[in-house]
Protein backbone atom coordinates (compact mmCIF):
# COMPACT_ATOMS: atom_id res chain seq x y z
CA UNK A 1 0.00 0.00 0.00
CA UNK A 2 1.26 3.51 -1.17
CA UNK A 3 1.89 6.07 1.50
CA UNK A 4 -0.98 8.54 0.44
CA UNK A 5 -3.27 5.44 0.18
CA UNK A 6 -2.08 4.51 3.91
CA UNK A 7 -2.42 8.41 5.31
CA UNK A 8 -5.71 9.24 3.35
CA UNK A 9 -7.34 5.88 4.97
CA UNK A 10 -5.50 6.68 8.62
CA UNK A 11 -7.25 10.23 8.39
CA UNK A 12 -10.68 8.45 7.75
CA UNK A 13 -10.12 6.20 11.08
CA UNK A 14 -9.02 3.46 9.44
CA UNK A 15 -7.27 1.62 12.47
CA UNK A 16 -5.58 -1.25 10.50
CA UNK A 17 -4.16 1.62 8.29
CA UNK A 18 -2.27 3.28 10.99
CA UNK A 19 -1.03 -0.56 12.78
CA UNK A 20 0.62 -1.19 9.02
CA UNK A 21 2.10 2.10 9.52
CA UNK A 22 3.40 1.84 13.13
CA UNK A 23 5.13 -1.85 11.94
CA UNK A 24 6.43 -0.45 8.61
CA UNK A 25 8.07 2.17 10.74
CA UNK A 26 8.53 1.59 14.14
CA UNK A 27 11.51 -0.18 13.18
CA UNK A 28 13.66 2.92 11.60
CA UNK A 29 12.11 5.65 13.86
CA UNK A 30 13.57 3.07 17.09
CA UNK A 31 16.81 2.60 15.68
CA UNK A 32 17.28 6.63 15.24
CA UNK A 33 16.12 7.27 18.98
CA UNK A 34 17.69 4.87 20.65
CA UNK A 35 21.21 6.09 18.69
CA UNK A 36 20.21 9.32 19.88
CA UNK A 37 19.44 9.12 23.47
CA UNK A 38 22.01 6.18 24.39
CA UNK A 39 19.06 4.52 26.44
CA UNK A 40 17.70 2.24 25.41
CA UNK A 41 14.23 2.06 28.18
CA UNK A 42 13.45 6.10 26.91
CA UNK A 43 13.97 5.57 23.05
CA UNK A 44 10.86 3.08 23.65
CA UNK A 45 8.97 5.70 24.99
CA UNK A 46 10.33 8.92 22.86
CA UNK A 47 9.53 6.54 19.94
CA UNK A 48 5.66 5.84 20.87
CA UNK A 49 5.56 9.58 21.19
CA UNK A 50 6.84 10.41 18.25
CA UNK A 51 3.49 7.87 16.83
CA UNK A 52 1.39 9.64 18.81
CA UNK A 53 2.67 13.71 17.50
CA UNK A 54 2.32 12.09 13.80
CA UNK A 55 -1.21 11.14 14.98
CA UNK A 56 -2.01 14.95 16.57
CA UNK A 57 -0.98 16.67 13.70
CA UNK A 58 -2.14 14.36 11.04
CA UNK A 59 -4.93 16.72 10.21
CA UNK A 60 -2.58 19.16 9.34
CA UNK A 61 0.02 16.84 7.63
CA UNK A 62 0.19 17.48 3.81
CA UNK A 63 2.64 14.82 2.27
CA UNK A 64 5.32 16.96 0.20
CA UNK A 65 8.29 13.95 0.97
CA UNK A 66 8.54 10.66 1.90
CA UNK A 67 6.75 10.11 5.06
CA UNK A 68 9.77 8.44 7.02
CA UNK A 69 11.47 11.64 6.63
CA UNK A 70 8.80 13.37 8.27
CA UNK A 71 9.31 11.13 11.00
CA UNK A 72 12.75 11.25 11.35
CA UNK A 73 12.14 15.20 11.72
CA UNK A 74 9.37 14.42 14.68
CA UNK A 75 11.83 12.24 16.07
CA UNK A 76 14.58 14.55 16.03
CA UNK A 77 12.05 17.32 17.99
CA UNK A 78 11.00 15.07 20.66
CA UNK A 79 14.27 13.86 21.58
CA UNK A 80 15.60 17.83 21.72
CA UNK A 81 12.34 17.90 24.00
CA UNK A 82 13.20 15.37 26.04
CA UNK A 83 16.50 16.48 26.59
CA UNK A 84 15.70 20.14 27.47
CA UNK A 85 12.79 18.92 29.78
CA UNK A 86 15.52 16.46 31.58
CA UNK A 87 18.14 18.55 31.53
CA UNK A 88 20.28 15.94 29.96
CA UNK A 89 23.89 15.66 31.49
CA UNK A 90 26.60 13.06 30.62
CA UNK A 91 25.30 9.87 33.09
CA UNK A 92 25.73 6.36 30.93
CA UNK A 93 24.51 4.17 33.78
CA UNK A 94 24.53 0.37 33.50
CA UNK A 95 25.55 -0.92 29.83
CA UNK A 96 23.71 -3.97 28.70
CA UNK A 97 25.56 -6.24 26.15
CA UNK A 98 23.51 -8.47 24.16
CA UNK A 99 26.04 -11.27 22.93
CA UNK A 100 24.67 -13.64 20.84
CA UNK A 101 25.56 -17.86 21.35
CA UNK A 102 26.93 -17.80 17.98
CA UNK A 103 29.34 -15.45 18.46
CA UNK A 104 33.22 -15.00 19.88
CA UNK A 105 32.66 -13.40 23.49
CA UNK A 106 35.47 -11.81 23.77
CA UNK A 107 35.17 -10.17 19.65
CA UNK A 108 31.40 -9.28 20.77
CA UNK A 109 32.31 -7.14 23.97
CA UNK A 110 35.02 -5.27 22.12
CA UNK A 111 32.30 -4.62 19.45
CA UNK A 112 29.75 -3.03 21.81
CA UNK A 113 32.42 -1.02 23.85
CA UNK A 114 33.56 0.67 20.31
CA UNK A 115 29.97 1.07 19.11
CA UNK A 116 28.84 2.97 22.77
CA UNK A 117 32.25 4.75 22.67
CA UNK A 118 31.63 6.24 19.26
CA UNK A 119 27.92 6.67 19.99
CA UNK A 120 29.50 9.16 23.32
CA UNK A 121 31.67 10.90 20.87
CA UNK A 122 28.77 11.40 18.81
CA UNK A 123 26.69 12.65 21.55
CA UNK A 124 28.84 15.27 21.96
CA UNK A 125 27.80 16.97 18.96
CA UNK A 126 25.25 19.88 18.43
CA UNK A 127 21.53 18.52 17.02
CA UNK A 128 22.55 19.24 14.02
CA UNK A 129 25.36 17.59 13.47
CA UNK A 130 24.41 14.32 15.25
CA UNK A 131 21.53 13.98 13.07
CA UNK A 132 22.98 14.25 10.17
CA UNK A 133 25.97 11.43 11.13
CA UNK A 134 23.24 8.98 12.78
CA UNK A 135 21.23 9.27 9.63
CA UNK A 136 24.11 9.16 6.60
CA UNK A 137 26.11 6.28 8.53
CA UNK A 138 23.64 4.34 11.06
CA UNK A 139 20.68 5.02 8.28
CA UNK A 140 22.29 4.87 4.97
CA UNK A 141 20.33 8.37 4.10
CA UNK A 142 21.56 10.80 1.16
CA UNK A 143 22.56 14.24 1.85
CA UNK A 144 19.57 15.17 -0.34
CA UNK A 145 17.15 13.06 1.77
CA UNK A 146 18.77 14.14 4.91
CA UNK A 147 18.18 18.33 3.46
CA UNK A 148 14.61 17.35 3.17
CA UNK A 149 14.00 15.96 6.45
CA UNK A 150 15.26 19.15 8.06
CA UNK A 151 14.25 21.66 4.83
CA UNK A 152 17.88 23.52 4.50
CA UNK A 153 19.74 23.35 1.43
CA UNK A 154 21.80 20.17 0.17
CA UNK A 155 25.32 22.35 0.51
CA UNK A 156 24.70 22.81 4.29
CA UNK A 157 23.82 19.28 5.06
CA UNK A 158 27.40 18.74 3.45
CA UNK A 159 29.09 21.14 5.58
CA UNK A 160 27.35 20.32 8.63
CA UNK A 161 28.86 16.73 7.42
CA UNK A 162 32.32 18.17 7.44
CA UNK A 163 32.14 20.02 10.64
CA UNK A 164 31.11 17.21 12.66
CA UNK A 165 33.22 14.46 11.26
CA UNK A 166 36.30 17.31 11.74
CA UNK A 167 34.64 17.36 15.67
CA UNK A 168 34.48 14.23 15.90
CA UNK A 169 38.06 13.53 14.73
CA UNK A 170 39.57 16.45 17.33
CA UNK A 171 36.90 14.61 19.72
CA UNK A 172 38.44 11.52 19.51
CA UNK A 173 42.09 12.92 19.40
CA UNK A 174 41.92 14.53 22.26
CA UNK A 175 41.38 11.21 24.36
CA UNK A 176 38.83 10.80 27.20
CA UNK A 177 38.36 6.79 26.19
CA UNK A 178 41.59 4.31 25.80
CA UNK A 179 41.65 1.43 24.19
CA UNK A 180 44.00 -1.06 25.70
CA UNK A 181 45.01 -4.79 23.93
CA UNK A 182 43.06 -7.85 25.66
Amino acid sequence: MNESNLIRKIKKGDENAMDILIQSYYPFIYAYVSRKMLMDDCAKDITQEVFLRFLRYLPTYRQEGKLLHYLYRIASNVCKDYYRKMQYHEDISELDYMIEDDTNVHESILNQLKYEELMLWISKLNDIQQDVIILKYFHQLTFKEIADIHHIPVSTVKSRHTQALIKLRKLMKEGGFQHEKI
